[in-house]
């Protein structure tokens, strides 16, 4: 029994001994860690020293049916599996917190749900485009809906994209190189893409990054970081605005900020903004081909190199997104 003992005092779960008398004989720390056992529990009957009535049920079924016994219970913001094994003279009940399992499985389970919503309606869209074009004679009239159709098509395209690229980053598959990489070269190369873009709104696109402003990480990644980041601040902001991105040394990190002078984001709504699927506009989101991932990809690649992502706005006036990135 005393080895028994020492083994089950070093397990990473909580192990509860009971005897045929119902009487607490050993348990670990875990279960004393996590307040789910009294301290003075030797000898004592368990429904006196287990300190959660649904387990103290549990126990009490198990042992009078004399049969091994599962269930699953909350204590104290932690989600916890309980398994009794009932021996002729021996009860052994084993604790697992099943927090981030069941935390899991509920993330899983929303991911499918927004997922099927997501898809749902340019499916539905496609399918009405498609048939009126099968009846539609009229050949300017079919190039017209074929369009339409073409951009459905290109919407969904990359709304798998989105799907598969955060699939891999929140799962820790995605694997990150660690490069010197110039900063300033990168936002240059990704200001080049929205030129036209910017022109048509004449917004001003400033790059302040100093020359051989040097961040260490994965340039592919990094560059759809800001990509998506410089993207939202030309899409929301206001004809004749601007977007900056300046960069500086803090405390041993890089921090690269992109700050805009766009419509800003609505206080109530910047605790949920980097969630996968949030629009704070759902209609002017759609309307302008974002998939609702952009800023969940951002979050996640900040993360994955061991950064953080912040925001700070005001509706109206412009927003400011803070990357932390390591230096080495």
């Amino acid at each position: 029994m005393s080895l028994l003992k020492e083994f089950l005092s070093q397990v990473g779960e909580g192990y509860l001994l009971i005897d045929k008398e119902g009487r607490v004989v050993f348990g670990n720390d875990f279960l004393i860690r996590r307040g789910l056992l009294k301290r003075d529990f030797e000898g004592k009957p368990y429904y006196e020293c287990v300190n959660n009535l649904t387990v103290v049920s549990c126990l009490a079924e198990a042992l009078s049916e004399k049969s091994d016994k599962l269930c699953n219970f909350d204590h104290e913001e932690r989600e916890y599996s309980l398994y009794a094994f009932v021996g002729s003279d021996l009860t052994v009940v084993r604790f697992s917190d099943i927090t981030d399992l069941r935390r899991y499985e509920r993330s899983r389970r929303e991911f499918v749900a927004n997922v099927s919503h997501e898809l749902k309606t340019p499916i539905a869209v496609l399918k009405s485009l498609l048939e009126t074009l099968y009846e539609e004679e009229d050949r300017e009239e079919k190039k017209a809906f074929l369009e339409k159709v073409l951009k459905r098509v290109e919407d969904m395209r990359r709304l798998v994209e989105d799907l598969l690229i955060l699939t891999k980053l929140e799962s820790g598959e995605e694997r990150i190189k660690r490069e010197d990489i110039n900063l300033k070269m990168l936002i240059d190369e990704i200001f080049e893409l929205f030129e036209s873009q910017a022109l048509e709104t004449k917004i001003d696109l400033k790059n302040s990054v100093e020359e051989g402003f040097k961040i260490k990480g994965d340039w592919d990644k990094l560059f759809l970081l800001f990509k998506n980041l410089v993207d939202n601040a030309i899409k929301y902001n206001k004809e004749g605005g601007k977007v900056e991105v300046k960069a500086y040394k803090k405390d041993g990190v890089a921090v690269v900020e992109v700050n805009d002078t766009g419509i800003g984001i609505p206080k109530d709504h910047l605790p949920f903004i980097f969630e996968r699927f949030y629009r704070v506009d759902p209609s002017r989101s759609r309307e302008m081909g974002g998939t609702g991932l952009g800023l969940s990809i951002v979050k996640h690649i900040a993360l994955s190199h061991g950064g953080k992502v912040e925001v700070e706005s005001e509706e109206g006036k412009g927003s400011t997104f803070r990357v932390y990135l390591p230096l080495e």
